[in-house]
């Protein structure tokens, strides 16, 4: 069996410009839904508030950081890149037989690799996601899920993942040395 696919997946456009809707859609909702009823005299922002737009935003960095990280012969490698292959899909099946345009590869080419104590901070993050997730209302468990997704389908991508991989591993790790120094 070819594992090329789980360890090094391959990224057309399709992958970001999914997670890239999936973005756009959450905060056009925030703004919809959280603009104060757009009355007249109304500015449209009197009731918007950043910190609901938090789950989602933390789900999407966790979404980076899983699909960075994850080694392809790991339970959560195994995950992110079936998630990424279903994006890679349906994002290719959009922009070439949905819109007409083309799809070339834009993946990144090594994966990110975070420190022992970064993989325990990741670890955590994973059992936090999971319980926003369980034990959260209907509309957090939606942004979860969108921002997860979202950040699988953008983390591979050689712009996005260039731009975010330093910043997110670096502080994942510093936490992972905090972390570890205090349990050792």
């Amino acid at each position: 069996m070819d594992n090329a696919i789980l360890t090094q997946p391959i990224v057309t456009l399709g992958c970001p410009t999914l997670g890239t809707i999936i973005v756009a859609l959450t905060i056009q909702r925030w703004w919809k839904k959280s603009g104060g009823g757009g009355k007249k005299g109304d500015d449209g922002g009197g009731g918007r508030s950043w910190t609901t737009l938090l789950p989602f935003v933390l789900s999407l960095c966790y979404g980076m950081i899983a699909v960075l990280a994850s080694p392809g012969l790991s339970a959560m490698g195994i995950i992110t890149r079936l998630g990424l292959w279903g994006g890679n899909g349906i994002g290719y099946a959009y922009l070439v037989y949905g819109i007409g345009g083309d799809s070339p590869t834009v993946t990144r080419p090594n994966a990110m690799i975070l420190t022992a104590g970064g993989y325990a901070v990741f670890a955590i993050w994973t059992a936090l996601v999971i319980g926003s997730h369980l034990w959260g209302k209907r509309l957090p468990r939606l942004q979860n899920i969108a921002g997860v997704l979202a950040g699988i389908f953008l983390g591979m991508a050689a712009g996005i993942a260039g731009t975010m991989a330093v910043p997110l591993a670096s502080a994942v790790n510093l936490l992972g040395g905090w972390y570890s120094g205090g349990v050792q």
